[in-house]
């Protein structure tokens, strides 16, 4: 599996935003009533992102454990692939709501009349899903197994 990259969580949000604009747009054109995220989705994200890392800091203090430290018996392979799983959709997830809040921010914000709760509650849910991302490929990176060279050591990166 690959390492989540920065660019396309940027991306994916971006047609996130564009989405999310367009379907409030759509909404109020419509005469429905505006899609306003609860604050509970914001601070539900907010702790995901904090779990998520929490989950992978075990496997990080086994696979980062020093020369001078005593090795430890082991990963589970099956909870580092379940923790790792688990970061890659948190990094997707939070992008997509980032950039669906975004654009149901900038809809609020540009309406001639500016309610400031469906403002508040919608800047608290882009808060929860950039720390769910940012949670997410943080924890991604912990569950990476650093190279070993031959010699039983670890290898310098490749640059490629």
């Amino acid at each position: 599996m690959n390492t989540t990259r920065v660019g396309s969580l940027l991306g994916l949000a971006a047609i996130a935003g564009l989405v999310g604009y367009l379907a409030e747009a759509l909404l109020v054109r419509l005469g429905q009533p505006q899609f306003i995220p609860p604050i509970t989705l914001g601070v539900a994200l907010e702790f995901i992102g904090v779990i998520i890392p929490a989950m992978a800091w075990p496997i990080r203090k086994l696979t980062r454990a020093g020369d001078d430290a005593p090795k430890p018996a082991g990963v589970d392979p099956f909870y580092a692939t379940r923790v790792l799983l688990l970061a890659k959709a948190g990094a997707l997830t939070g992008a997509v709501l980032v950039g669906v809040a975004l654009g149901i921010v900038i809809f609020v914000a540009t309406r001639v009349v500016l309610a400031a709760t469906p403002l508040t509650f919608t800047l608290i849910t882009v808060i929860g899903g950039v720390t769910l991302s940012v949670g997410g490929v943080l924890a991604e990176r912990w569950c990476q197994i650093p190279p070993v060279d031959g010699d039983g050591g670890a290898a310098e990166a490749d640059p490629a």
